[in-house]
């Protein structure tokens, strides 16, 4: 690919602006002529060359793999040189090729029709060079790369993009959310970065991103960020607990579960177990789609000598068997999408039931609890 020499970003302006005004001035003319007029606060749109754009190392939804983003981040290799090093990795990893046919995909579409969507970001000076720090688009600043090195294109790329001037991480993390809902381990980077913000630790280049989102641990909740984590995440005191409890698991791991998109049932579950099972377990879930909680935890119980064999069981009453469904339903209770889960539940149970008949559920589900509490402590 062809040298190009580095340009400022007022460079841009000169280049983007001429083509942008020839594009819109047959537009605006058809506008003019139209009745009523309509007003638009139009932003100005820039072509940015990929060498003087910075994606943010730090945000919730990855797509350069782990092996990578060091070199690339502390700009060790280019774009080209990344994008070569990343289709290698994929010759020898499902993951990684299934991530790079979804850019590939989006790159063709781009060239065939035009990027829709600018990149939003902000142009910061950096030892002297000007560079355009990206807050989202980051899907369509690899599409492009991979497009064009596969395509042999000569001349740098660019993108299409438009300044922020009110970046703010809830905007980055909407967009995440916008293309397809965050993984487990993608929500619980969200959720990391919203606290550690709103204590005032911002990201440090210095750090990896293990290092960086493993702070949070250390940090409590305010009032105000568990409004924001509600706000922005829809996400709980309890819930979020939880989701920190998986940087426990080391970076390599996380990104594998993450790459895998692994439900948090199988992460939750993997993570009951001793820590040196983790990385045979993680690695066998991401060997074929379509394992299941199940698979995982079968596999837990043989690896860890803990399977047993099961004695032969007397099919169960009717009765007994819709327990197992009311077993599910508490397990689950953290899926609901109602704020008071326990209030839909209990409302669920008592409607369209006769008073007397509600109370004298309560009472045997009273003395369901001491049942359980009496084989729970026999656990033990």
């Amino acid at each position: 690919m062809a040298e190009t020499k580095k340009k400022g970003f007022g460079d841009l302006i000169s280049l983007t602006s001429e083509a942008f005004n020839a594009s819109t001035a047959e537009k605006e003319q058809r506008e003019e002529e139209q009745i009523p007029k309509m007003l638009s606060n139009r932003q100005s749109v820039y072509r940015v060359p990929l060498s003087m754009i910075k994606p943010d190392r730090f945000q919730a939804r990855f797509l350069l793999p782990f092996e990578l983003r060091e070199a690339f981040f502390r700009q060790e290799i280019d774009w080209e040189e990344t994008v070569r090093k990343w289709m290698a990795l994929a010759e020898q990893d499902r993951l990684i090729r299934r991530e790079i046919e979804e850019l590939i995909a989006l790159g063709d579409s781009l060239h065939d029709t035009g990027q829709i969507k600018p990149i939003t970001g902000q142009v910061i000076n950096e030892d002297g060079h000007e560079v355009f720090k990206m807050l989202t688009g980051e899907r369509r600043f690899w599409a492009t790369a991979f497009q064009a090195v596969r395509s042999g294109q000569k001349d740098e790329p660019y993108v299409l993009a438009i300044i922020d001037n009110q970046p703010s991480l809830e905007k980055q993390i909407a967009e995440n959310m916008a293309y397809k809902a965050l993984t487990p381990v993608g929500k619980a980077r969200a959720a990391a970065r919203i606290v550690l913000e709103s204590n005032g630790i911002l990201p440090n280049e210095t750090l990896d991103e293990y290092s960086y989102f493993r702070q949070v641990l250390n940090v409590r909740l305010s009032d105000e960020t568990k409004d924001m984590l509600l706000k922005t995440l829809q996400l709980e005191r309890t819930y979020y607990g939880r989701l920190m409890k998986f940087f426990e698991l080391p970076q390599d791991l996380l990104e594998i579960c993450d790459r895998a998109e692994m439900p948090e049932r199988v992460l939750r579950e993997i993570m009951q177990y001793d820590a040196k099972y983790w990385p045979a377990a993680v690695r066998y879930y991401a060997e074929h789609d379509g394992r299941t909680y199940q698979d995982v935890h079968a596999y837990l119980e043989r690896i860890s000598g803990r399977e047993k064999t099961r004695k032969v069981r007397l099919p169960a009453d009717p009765a007994t068997k819709s327990a197992r469904s009311l077993k599910r339903v508490f397990l689950n209770l953290e899926d609901l999408p109602q704020e008071d889960k326990l209030g839909s539940i209990a409302d669920a149970l008592i409607s369209e039931v006769a008073p007397e008949d509600a109370r004298r559920m309560v009472g045997q589900m009273e003395q369901l609890t001491e049942a359980m509490k009496v084989r729970i402590s026999n656990l033990k």
